[in-house]
């Protein structure tokens, strides 16, 4: 019974970042479904406080009208790196969001827990956050990834996009 609650747990935590909890060093290129062409980018961040694990990451989502931008940054904290999951490894981690649209020039913030489940070449991750965005709202983010070194290949869903196809280099 406890495994099952755990699951249950952790399926619930994923419904929530397209992105993993720990820090990685990417760039890369994605289409949004509805949105246009995705710019990526991530970077583990050199300071580490009270040796957590600490990471930026960065969308630039420009319309096919090229009329405009959303401009999105996640910076993260992998709090607890080091969990397993049916022998799977599991992080959970938090995130703090801001993202600024040009063409109706809101901005918004979200926090919120992350979490990343690793199997064999790949990962699913989860993201939801709570905050403002031309008023409360929520933020959520669910992606997997396909490493397939020294790119992955990504898709992911969140409230800036229907769906996202993504190629990723990371070095």
């Amino acid at each position: 019974m406890r495994r099952w609650m755990a699951v249950v747990a952790v399926l619930a935590g994923l419904a929530l970042a397209q992105v993993p909890v720990y820090p990685e060093n990417t760039v890369g290129i994605g289409f949004g479904i509805s949105r246009g062409i995705v710019l990526e980018g991530s970077a583990t961040l050199p300071f580490s406080p009270l040796g957590i694990d600490t990471g930026l990451d960065a969308e630039v989502i420009v319309p096919t009208a090229f009329n405009g931008a959303e401009v999105w940054a996640l910076f993260k904290a992998n709090l607890l790196p080091a969990l397993t999951l049916a022998d799977l490894p599991f992080s959970v981690g938090v995130g703090l969001d801001a993202s600024f649209n040009t063409l109706d020039s809101t901005f918004g913030s979200h926090l919120g827990p992350m979490a990343t489940v690793e199997f064999p070449g790949g990962a699913i991750s989860g993201y939801l956050g709570l905050g403002y965005k031309g008023g409360f709202n929520l933020a959520y983010g669910l992606g997997g990834r396909l490493y397939l070194d020294p790119v992955a290949l990504e898709v992911a869903v969140s409230d800036r996009y229907p769906l996202k196809l993504s190629l990723l280099y990371l070095w």
